[in-house]
């Protein structure tokens, strides 16, 4: 009975996030993205977190001296449409 609890619990988890090797190919893309954008080196950007949404995904960048992240949004596909930065001014 356990076994078919900790199943299911596994099973809902992984059910709700995105593969990992998926979510470094679209990490290491948002970064390319976000650097050029922002006009930065590749090295003064890391991705933070990936979070899944009904549209696709969002990925929180953040770039060296910036005060907020960097969000990097994908279709469900994993191609990006679009980065912007999350604090206006």
């Amino acid at each position: 009975m356990h076994r078919l609890i900790a199943s299911a619990t596994l099973m809902l988890v992984f059910g709700c996030t995105q593969d990992t090797a998926d979510n470094s190919t679209l990490q290491a893309s948002c970064e390319a993205l976000v650097a050029a954008e922002a006009n930065r080196s590749p090295a003064d950007v890391q991705a933070l977190s990936t979070t899944a949404e009904p549209a696709g995904t969002v990925t929180q960048v953040a770039v060296a001296g910036a005060q907020a992240p960097w969000l990097c949004r994908a279709d469900p596909s994993g191609v990006v449409t679009g980065v912007e930065y999350s604090q206006q001014g």
